[in-house]
């Protein structure tokens, strides 16, 4: 598949998600419907530029998001597919290694799939990496500021 085809895909995706977010009070099933859309659209963004971490994280998100509709219907698939979310999550990681956000995605499933050690881990390893992030955009900030109250 071309990039062209990967854009497309993620492009799809994301107006399913928009789609879905605009009813998600008033139809939740009709908003998971376009929800589990969105993350086919995601996986085949994923699968056209296997390389590119934004279609890997959004695919994470789109596991977030089906593991959230089964965990408020009671289902015991939620844990399953938090797992899934946080496996997906580390594979976006892996390919944009310096992303504090991602991380943090991956702290959130871990965290909803129950492992309390592998989503503080990861909750540390985003919080490093957002501290450096700030600190490369204000150099003169110290570890520990905080922006001050008016």
């Amino acid at each position: 598949m071309t990039a062209d085809s990967h854009s497309h895909h993620l492009a799809t995706g994301n107006q399913f998600v928009a789609d879905a977010q605009k009813i998600a009070t008033t139809d939740f099933a009709a908003a998971r419907a376009l929800w589990q859309q969105a993350g086919q659209a995601f996986y085949r963004a994923h699968q056209a530029d296997r390389n590119q971490p934004e279609a890997a994280l959004r695919l994470a998100q789109a596991w977030m998001a089906e593991a959230h509709a089964l965990h408020k219907e009671g289902s015991p698939n939620a844990t399953v597919m938090w797992q899934n979310a946080a496996a997906q999550s580390e594979l976006a990681f892996d390919l944009d290694p310096r992303n504090a956000r991602i991380a943090m995605a991956a702290a959130s499933c871990h965290h909803y799939a129950g492992d309390a050690e592998a989503a503080e881990a990861w909750m540390q390893i985003g919080q490093h990496l957002a501290s450096e992030a700030n600190q490369a955009q204000d150099p003169d900030r110290q570890p520990g500021d905080e922006p001050s109250a008016i």
